[in-house]
C-alpha cells in the first residue's frame, strides 16, 4: 500500500508537470496567436494607407497630364498663336517703322584695340550666345535645340529683336501715311497671327515702303559723311574685330600719324542704314570724355567707314575675361562708365546695349562706352520707349514685359556689368534666352553666387543697380553719389590689369 501511494504520488506529479507545460505551450501559442493578430491587423492599416496614397498619387499623375495633353492641344491648334510665355517680342518690320518702332540687327563690332582674339580664354568661360528674334528662338526651342552657350568670342552678334531710331523721323514720315502700325502689346495673344496676315495680305506695298525707307536712311547717311577717300588719308594697319555686319580695323591717319579704329559696316544687310544713321547722329551730337569720339565717316562702294579714336586697352570684357579685379578697380570703372550714362540720360538718350563688350579701355586707364546703333532719342512727346532692344543677359525686366521704359534700363544693363566684373560672366549665361527671359522679367533681382566674399558697399551698390522696380531703381547720377563708388581708385590703377589681359591673349596667340 505504502508502495502504491508512491507510485501514484509519483505519477501524479509528472501528470502535474505535463499539464504545467502544457499550460506554458498553450500560454505561448496564445501569445503566438495574439502577436500574429497584432500584425495582420498592422499589415492591414499598412495596406490601406498605400492604397489611399496610390489612389492620391494617381490622380495627382493624370490630373496633370491631362493638364499638359490639354496645353500641346491649344499651342498646336492652328487657330491658337503661341503666346503663354509673356509678350511676344516678334513684331512686323514695316509697321513698326511706320510707327517709329526701332529694329535692331547685328552690327558691327565695338573699336577694340588689338588683334581677333581666339576662342579659348584663360579663364574658360563662355560668351553669352547671341540674341535672336524671337521668332527664330521659339522655332530652334521646339525642335530641341538647348546648346551651351559657345565659347568666348572678341565681340558677339547683336541681337535682332529690336527697332530703328527716331532719329530717322525723316524715314518716317513717309512711311506713317501709308502703314497701318502693328506693335505687340503686353498680353495680346493675337499678335503675331494680326501681324503675319497683314503682311501677307500688303506685301507688295510693305516692300516698296522698305525700299523707300532704306533709300531714305541712304540719302540721309550721304548728307552726313564727308567726301573724298578715306584709303588715300589712312593707311590700314591691322584687323582688330569682326561681326556680323562688318570688321573694325586700327589705322593711322597719313598725315598726322595719329591712331584711329575704322568700324567698316556693310550696307547690303537690311536696316544697316538705319543703323549707321544712328550710330553717327549720337556720336556727333554728343562729346563726352567718357564716350569714344568720332572723327569722321565715309561711303566707300558698299560700305559706311566710321573713323573713331583708338582705344588701345581694348574692351573691358577682354578684362574681365582674363583677369580678376578687385572692389576698388571695379569701382573705378564703375564711376567712369555712370558719368557717361549721366551725360547721355541728361540729353534724353538711352544707348540700351550697355555690356562689357561696349565699354572700351585705354592704357592709360581711360574708360569710355561704345557702339551707339541701338540708342534712343527721347522727346517731350515721345519720353518713353517699348521696343525690345538690347542683348538678352543685360536686359532690364521692364523689356521683357513690353511695359514703357526711360534711362535707367542703361543701369540695370550696367548692375549686370558689375556682376561680370565680380563673377566673370553674367548671370543665367548658359540659361537658353527664352529661360533667361523668363528669369529676369519674373525671378527677381539676380543674385551673387558668393555674396559673403563681397563687402557690403558693392552689394548694396548692385541692389540699388538691380531693382527691379525702374522707378526705385537709382539713376546715374544717384549712384555716382554711392560710398561704393566715391571709394573708387584712380583709373590708372586700371593699367596693370589691361597690360596683363595683353600678355595673356599674346601668349595664347603664339
Amino acid at each position: 500500500m505504502p508502495s502504491s501511494s508512491g507510485r501514484y504520488s509519483d505519477v501524479s506529479g509528472r501528470y502535474s508537470d505535463v499539464s504545467g507545460r502544457y499550460c506554458d505551450v498553450s500560454g505561448r501559442i496564445t501569445a503566438l496567436s495574439r502577436s500574429s493578430s497584432a500584425a495582420q491587423a498592422m499589415e492591414g492599416v499598412c495596406a490601406a494607407v498605400c492604397t489611399a496614397f496610390s489612389v492620391a498619387y494617381s490622380g495627382y499623375f493624370f490630373t496633370h497630364l491631362a493638364r499638359h495633353i490639354a496645353r500641346a492641344w491649344r499651342e498646336s491648334a492652328p487657330w491658337s498663336s503661341k503666346a503663354t510665355s509673356g509678350p511676344s517680342l516678334a513684331a512686323c518690320l514695316p509697321e513698326e517703322e511706320a510707327k517709329g518702332e526701332e529694329v535692331a540687327h547685328q552690327a558691327a563690332p565695338a573699336a577694340t584695340a588689338g588683334p581677333q582674339h581666339p576662342a579659348s580664354s584663360r579663364r574658360a568661360v563662355p560668351a553669352p550666345a547671341p540674341a535672336a528674334s524671337v521668332g527664330e528662338e521659339e522655332a530652334e526651342e521646339e525642335e530641341g535645340a538647348n546648346e551651351s552657350a559657345p565659347a568666348v568670342s572678341p565681340e558677339p552678334e547683336r541681337p535682332t529683336s529690336s527697332s530703328t531710331s527716331s532719329v530717322l523721323a525723316p524715314a518716317r514720315a513717309a512711311a506713317a501715311g501709308s502703314e497701318e502700325a502693328c506693335s505687340p502689346q503686353a498680353g495680346n495673344s493675337s499678335t503675331s497671327s494680326s501681324c503675319t496676315w497683314s503682311t501677307s495680305s500688303s506685301s507688295g506695298s510693305r516692300e516698296q515702303l522698305r525700299e523707300r525707307t532704306e533709300d531714305e536712311c541712304l540719302a540721309t547717311l550721304r548728307m552726313l559723311v564727308s567726301e573724298g577717300d578715306p584709303e588715300a588719308k589712312y593707311t590700314e594697319l591691322e584687323t582688330i574685330g569682326k561681326g556680323g555686319f562688318g570688321t573694325v580695323c586700327m589705322a593711322v591717319e597719313t598725315a598726322t600719324g595719329e591712331e584711329v579704329a575704322i568700324k567698316k559696316i556693310s550696307l547690303l544687310q537690311e536696316s544697316s542704314n538705319e543703323l549707321c544713321v544712328n550710330e553717327i547722329q549720337v556720336m556727333r551730337h554728343h562729346k563726352n570724355g567718357n564716350l569714344v569720339n568720332y572723327v569722321d565717316s565715309y561711303l566707300v562702294d558698299e560700305e559706311l567707314w566710321l573713323v573713331m579714336e583708338y582705344m588701345d586697352g581694348g574692351s573691358l570684357h577682354d578684362v574681365i575675361r582674363e583677369t580678376r579685379m578687385a572692389e576698388g578697380e571695379i569701382a573705378a570703372v564703375s564711376r567712369e562708365c555712370l558719368q557717361g550714362l549721366d551725360f547721355l540720360h541728361s540729353k534724353q538718350v538711352i544707348h540700351r546695349d550697355i555690356k562689357s563688350h561696349n565699354i572700351l579701355l585705354g592704357l592709360d586707364g581711360s574708360v569710355k562706352l561704345a557702339d551707339f546703333g541701338l540708342a534712343a532719342q527721347l522727346t517731350a512727346e515721345r519720353s518713353k520707349r517699348r521696343s525690345a532692344v538690347g542683348t538678352t543677359y543685360w536686359m532690364a525686366p521692364e523689356i521683357f514685359t513690353s511695359k514703357p521704359y526711360g534711362p535707367k534700363v542703361d543701369i540695370w544693363s550696367f548692375g549686370i556689368v558689375g556682376m561680370e566684373m565680380v563673377e566673370g560672366a553674367p548671370p543665367y549665361l548658359m540659361k537658353t534666352s527664352r529661360t533667361v527671359r523668363q528669369l529676369i522679367s519674373s525671378g527677381g533681382t539676380p543674385k551673387l553666387q558668393n555674396p559673403r566674399q563681397q563687402s557690403a558697399w558693392l552689394r548694396d551698390f548692385l541692389r540699388c543697380c538691380l531693382e527691379t522696380d525702374e522707378d526705385r531703381r537709382w539713376s546715374a547720377q544717384e549712384l555716382l553719389q554711392h560710398p561704393f563708388v566715391t571709394s573708387a581708385k584712380p583709373t590708372s590703377s586700371l593699367t596693370p590689369l589691361i597690360v596683363a589681359a595683353q600678355q595673356f591673349m599674346a601668349d595664347r596667340r603664339y
